[in-house]
């Protein structure tokens, strides 16, 4: 299995000069690969680019917003580590970027040692949760089959689209099934955010599974413990 410390691909978008000159200069890491991204490139172009990780700047050749961008690229690709920059930061689009599949959020000017910290974490966070799942194999709980492996969810027989985070918060649940599992416990295991990270994409990711499994009209139920966290059950049948 490749570990966390296989040198990476690192693509950037931007067309500031101010991050490209501050970025560049971690070009020589021995653990990452640097490449700014042509002004020429599109949106077809980012769909299918293979990389590591893409750094989105609001400051762009298509004159789409980072979290915008972030949204469209996540739906196409789950793998890729997508790191947003912006002018200003502010808490609110930092919770939005996080729900629409960005890894991190980050204010300019973008500190290059900052930012291959964060992409080392990511990569580490990332590399637990693959042999997390790889040893987690198949698993059953009432009328949910989750197979960690190939990140697949099926409900009563019918598979159930979920994103990545969808799908290891749910497999985290079903785990610990019988358990309530805190949502600090959520924030660092899935997202390797602290516990205490005011952000609340746990409580949407909840909000987002409840509605999915009830749309497949599924028995099973997460059930909130305020001040605890959420936990599992199996309810009465949808059918």
């Amino acid at each position: 299995m490749n570990n966390q410390l296989t040198k990476r691909q690192i693509s950037i978008l931007s067309t500031d000069e101010t991050t490209l000159k501050l970025l560049g200069a971690a070009s020589t890491t021995p653990h990452f690969s640097i490449e700014v991204l042509s002004d020429a490139t599109s949106l077809d172009d980012l769909l299918t680019l293979h990389t590591d990780v893409l750094i989105i700047d609001d400051q762009n050749a298509l004159n789409l917003s980072a979290i915008d961008l972030c949204k469209i690229i996540r739906l196409k690709n789950e793998e890729v580590i997508l790191i947003a920059l912006a002018d200003m930061f502010e808490q609110t689009l930092k919770i939005l970027a996080l729900e629409l599949g960005a890894d991190d959020y980050l204010a300019k000017p973008a500190n290059h040692l900052e930012i291959m910290v964060r992409i080392k974490v990511t990569l580490k966070r990332m590399y637990v949760i693959q042999k997390m799942a790889l040893e987690a194999d198949e698993f059953k709980f009432n009328d949910l089959y989750l197979d960690a492996q190939r990140h697949k969810c099926v409900v009563n027989g019918i598979e159930l689209k979920l994103t990545n985070h969808e799908f290891l918060t749910l497999l985290h649940l079903v785990q610990h099934s019988g358990k309530t599992v805190s949502r600090a416990t959520l924030l660092q295991r899935i997202w390797g955010l602290p516990g205490d990270e005011q952000t609340r994409p746990v409580d949407n990711v909840i909000r987002r599974l409840r509605k999915k499994l009830t749309d497949k009209q599924s028995s099973s139920q997460i059930v909130s413990h305020w001040g605890h966290g959420y936990r599992i059950e199996k309810g009465e049948s949808c059918l």
